[in-house]
């Protein structure tokens, strides 16, 4: 990964590579591999009902629907969609889900 003018970009992540380094798609279509994990921001939905993937161990990579989203916090409600527990989560333990889901 050569560091470019991606800064405020949105980027789509393809593979994790390891828990470090992931490869990531542009909005264009370009693939960027070996991006370092330490300059990535995750986006937050603003829209109630967006899907989000939980990140934190508890809960790890399991896709949950946004109830509700505090930003005085930085706290989200959500609700995942296999069991339909209510979880409250940090904004660093989620991510906005952009794949295909059954819901």
């Amino acid at each position: 990964f050569l560091e470019e003018n991606i800064i405020v970009k949105k980027l789509e992540i393809v593979d994790i590579i390891d828990p470090w380094t992931c490869i990531c798609r542009t909005e264009g279509g370009r693939l960027l591999e070996n991006v370092p994990q330490s300059i990535l921001e995750t986006v937050i939905p603003k829209k109630k009902g967006s899907l989000v993937m939980l990140l934190s161990k508890k809960n790890r990579f399991e896709l949950a629907e946004l109830e509700e989203k505090d930003s005085k916090s930085s706290s989200v409600i959500c609700v995942t969609l296999i069991e339909k527990d209510v979880v409250r989560a940090s904004y660093e333990d989620v991510c906005q889900y952009v794949g295909d889901a059954v819901r």
